[in-house]
């Protein structure tokens, strides 16, 4: 074997039609224990060539049958020996159509493989997108356990936040621990406002609002909010779009005191 891949198939296609040397036979099958994928490629080319040769394989006529029997039991006098000679045009033919059925099943494995390419990429990505969502939740989770564990704590408080004239339905309710120093903040019902404002939570020290930033209304779950210590109050305002330095306490949508 010459380790070039055309000169290997110029001789796998002589070694299928049977034209190869002993040698040579013993060097393919050797090189075939080796490759199974060449192998199986082999076998199935032996297959189809068996099943054309069965398929085209025409009975002669009878009278030409004993002809031919009656001539080689008694052969003329003086007749030339004459070899037998391959028909090479269709030797060639048949190549032809092996070489041709080689390429066809390279060509199929080529796209059987880059399928398979493809689906492991696809899954690959799905796999991906799956420990994303799982790093997600893992992470809702957690955060979910917390404010349980916060909720649930008997040092607590409930702080019920009302609506003003501007927002007389509104209500939130905030969850404030002094002892662990934690503050989240429960959105019931408020209205829906412009989307050039925002919604800002201020904390009334001593007199002194201090900011609690800009609240995100859109979620459904308990905001953490800052704690801020010896807050005597609560209040939110409407405010431009990423909230204020200083409070608007004309447009005040909610307040209510510490207990």
């Amino acid at each position: 074997m010459t380790g070039k891949t055309h000169i290997e198939r110029a001789l796998l296609e002589q070694y299928v039609l049977g034209l190869t040397t002993e040698e040579e036979s013993r060097q393919i099958a050797q090189y075939l224990a080796q490759n199974p994928a060449l192998a199986k490629e082999v076998r199935e080319s032996q297959r189809m060539m068996k099943d054309f040769a069965m398929e085209y394989d025409i009975e002669p006529p009878k009278k030409l049958r004993r002809k031919v029997l009656y001539a080689v039991k008694e052969p003329p006098k003086n007749s030339a020996k004459v070899s037998p000679k391959l028909n090479r045009n269709w030797i060639t033919g048949i190549a032809a159509i092996f070489a041709l059925g080689f390429g066809l099943m390279t060509f199929l494995l080529y796209q059987q493989q880059s399928n398979l390419q493809n689906q492991i990429g696809t899954l690959a990505n799905k796999v991906q997108q799956l420990e994303n969502k799982n790093t997600q939740l893992v992470r809702q989770k957690a955060q979910i356990n917390q404010q349980f564990t916060v909720l649930k704590d008997v040092n607590t408080n409930q702080v019920h936040l009302r609506g003003s004239s501007l927002s007389p339905k509104a209500l939130i309710v905030v969850y404030w621990n002094e002892v662990d120093k934690n503050a989240y903040l429960n959105v019931v019902d408020l209205p829906e406002i412009p989307a050039n404002k925002s919604l800002q939570l201020w904390a009334d020290v001593a007199g002194e609002m201090i900011n609690m930033g800009v609240l995100e209304t859109n979620k459904k779950e308990l905001l953490k909010v800052p704690y801020i210590p010896n807050a005597a109050a609560l209040n939110i305002t409407l405010e431009p779009k990423g909230g204020s330095k200083t409070p608007n306490v004309s447009q005040l949508y909610a307040n209510g005191k510490m207990l």
